[in-house]
């Protein structure tokens, strides 16, 4: 088996090598030419721009050569003012100047050459200009006062001659600065020569073993543009090609000696991966069954619950009775409690966000909190100032949090242990914290404790349904998957952070809303108000409970069981008052028979009792819903409401 893999790994190696090989000789040689190119490209780039700043100028100079402060003579205020102002458009002149065809200084400005006027210094270039009565540039001369530089001319036409040649003198410095401002690999060099192949301006350095350079001529000037390029360029290229020959032979034994590595460590992560499939496969059944018996589950809780209340009004203060009734309310409470809970996990669950102030909320529950946890954990809370509302549902936020301390505490009280200390904070999130999220604001919820706290594979199915480190009957594994899913359902994320001996922090993350939390209702009256209600659902049971509820609260009801019956029952009865309806029933849908009654003429008030999770699509928004299960005080204070 060794032998093999030598062998294998050999035979792998040829082919790298002799590509590598080829592959360095193609690498040097494309690489020789495109300094080249780079080179060539850099000298007639930076010509082209010596050039428009040469053009520029001897626009400049013509445009004042046909001034007419120049027409039959020297006007010299009005040239003196026009080339004070053309000067100051052009800092890089350093004098404007005006001389006779025969080289004879008439004026400068601002002040004369060398302090008194005189001859030019480039008599060459002028009595060209004079010649071709075209604009010339002269060589590159150090002037009287030390400053080298170079004039450009351009000839005063007139019929009879050239009597004047207007001459901007324009230092050196003005090309060293071009060249400064060109971007040049490390160690190449620019340099500017004149017609007579002096220096005018040079950038970089070079050592005297350049092999190549770029040469392109200004053509606007005669100059000469030169890119010297240094051996070590093409040293560097050698050697970055050895290093590819030696680092492929020592990369191919490296890859070989890590395929096998590599295989088993994905053959791992491919069994996790389908590990972490098939349990989200049964988690996501878990939620399609969920909310697919969520409508039957609440429909049998509803007269349960309902049944129940009616007979703790009927049987007095026989407290046998009420102790029974009381157990089996209980009972039906924890049955109600479960279900949503599995409808939080299985975010399906019906939720009515607003804007909470979370500061006050947390206030709010302190009392109840502290209670929750007995009097030796201490529970203190801690909100940073400034903080925006957050849009969430309050029952479930409330309910969330309360789940979050009452872990906090079961940790805590673990073992021996009895006392402890549980820390309820609201802050700004962590950067990580919210990274994947929709973009937004969002604020951070955090209960931490200084429990057991949890290891690494506790930690990872700490949010798994029914997943629970308690023991007997103290937890049903169902707190922190609720908490989770009302998160996700939130558009929020929950956290954990834990560690053996460290405790644990739970933050929820929610999203900010700028909307403001709304101010608490002021109580009001029981309304006395009797009235005629149509009662349809197509559930005996739950209509009857729902029927005896209303009529022992004084109301009227006629009951219907599908939507038929109730457009009959509402035709015979224009005068109801309310109509209840349950969602899904014989004949068609609550929404169908709410379209259908208003499209008749009804215009009473509707109320939509549903044990279903899933939005009801044809409902209009102004139809109010009641969650089935529900109690008998939610059921009354809906219908007060709705007569009210």
């Amino acid at each position: 088996m060794r032998r093999s893999l030598i062998l294998m790994g050999l035979t792998g190696m040829l082919p790298i090598v002799v590509l590598g090989s080829a592959y360095g000789a193609v690498t040097l040689r494309e690489q020789r030419a495109a300094l080249d190119r780079q080179a060539a490209l850099t000298s007639r780039s930076t010509a082209r721009l010596i050039g428009r700043e040469i053009t520029a100028t001897i626009d400049a100079v013509k445009m004042i050569s046909r001034s007419p402060s120049l027409d039959g003579g020297i006007d010299r205020p009005r040239f003196t003012v026009l080339g004070m102002r053309l000067m100051e458009d052009h800092p890089d002149w350093a004098t404007l100047s005006i001389a006779d065809s025969q080289g004879n200084r008439i004026l400068d400005l601002p002040t004369p050459i060398g302090g008194t006027l005189g001859k030019v210094v480039d008599p060459v270039s002028l009595a060209r200009a004079v010649r071709t009565r075209l604009p010339q540039v002269g060589h590159v001369i150090r002037g009287p006062g030390g400053v080298t530089a170079f004039a450009v001319r351009a000839p005063v036409l007139h019929d009879r001659g050239v009597p004047y040649v207007v001459s901007a003198v324009v230092p050196v410095r003005a090309m060293q600065r071009l060249l400064n401002g060109e971007e040049i690999p490390p160690n190449w060099r620019l340099r500017l020569f004149d017609r007579r192949g002096a220096v005018i301006a040079q950038a970089g350095s070079i050592e005297n073993d350049a092999v190549q350079s770029s040469v392109t001529a200004v053509p606007e000037t005669g100059w000469q543009m030169e890119v010297a390029v240094p051996r070590g360029s093409f040293a560097a290229l050698t050697r970055q090609t050895r290093m590819v020959l030696i680092g492929g032979g020592v990369v191919a034994l490296a890859v070989f000696a890590a395929l096998t590595y590599a295989l088993m460590i994905e053959l791992r992560r491919f069994r996790q991966r389908q590990a972490a499939t098939l349990q989200a496969q049964r988690l996501e059944a878990l939620g399609r069954l969920t909310g697919g018996v969520a409508h039957d589950l609440n429909n049998l809780l509803t007269p349960i619950l309902g049944g129940l209340d009616l007979l703790r009004n009927r049987v007095g203060t026989d407290p046998k009775a009420l102790r029974y009734i009381d157990s089996a309310t209980t009972s039906a409470e924890r049955a109600r409690s479960l279900v949503a809970r599995l409808l939080a996990y299985a975010k399906r669950q019906a939720l009515t966000p607003e804007a909470i102030d979370v500061a006050a909320m947390l206030a709010d529950l302190q009392e109840l909190l502290q209670r929750s946890v007995g009097p030796t954990i201490r529970c203190t809370l801690h909100a940073a100032p400034g903080l925006p509302p957050v849009r969430a549902d309050r029952n479930q936020l409330e309910l969330a949090v309360l789940n979050l301390v009452i872990n906090a505490r079961d940790a805590i009280k673990t073992g021996e242990r009895i006392s402890g200390s549980i820390v309820v904070q609201t802050r700004a999130p962590r950067p990580e914290e919210v990274r994947g999220l929709p973009r937004g604001d969002y604020l951070a919820l955090a209960v931490s404790d200084d429990g057991c706290g949890m290891d690494a594979a506790t930690l990872r199915r700490a949010m798994e349904p029914f997943f629970t480190t308690k023991a007997g009957d103290r937890g049903t594994g169902l707190g922190l998957s609720m908490v989770h899913g009302f998160a996700e359902q939130s558009a929020g994320r929950l956290v954990l952070e834990s560690a053996p001996g460290q405790g644990t922090t739970a933050t929820l993350i929610l999203p900010a809303t700028d909307a403001p939390a709304p101010m608490p209702d002021a109580p009001r009256d029981r309304p006395t108000r009797t009235a005629e209600i149509l009662l349809v659902d197509d559930d005996p049971a739950v209509r009857e409970a729902a029927a005896e509820v209303l009529r022992a609260h004084g109301h009227q009801v006629t009951e219907a069981e599908s939507l038929g019956q109730g457009m009959r029952a509402l035709a015979d009865a224009p005068e109801t008052a309310l109509v209840i309806t349950d969602y899904m029933m014989p004949g068609g849908t609550g929404g169908e028979f709410i379209s259908r009654a208003r499209a008749g003429g009804s215009r009473q008030p509707f109320l939509l009792l549903t044990g279903y999770t899933d939005a009801a699509e044809d409902l209009p928004q102004d139809v109010p819903q009641l969650r089935k299960p529900f109690r008998e005080r939610e059921l009354i204070d809906a219908v007060d409401a709705l007569l009210g």
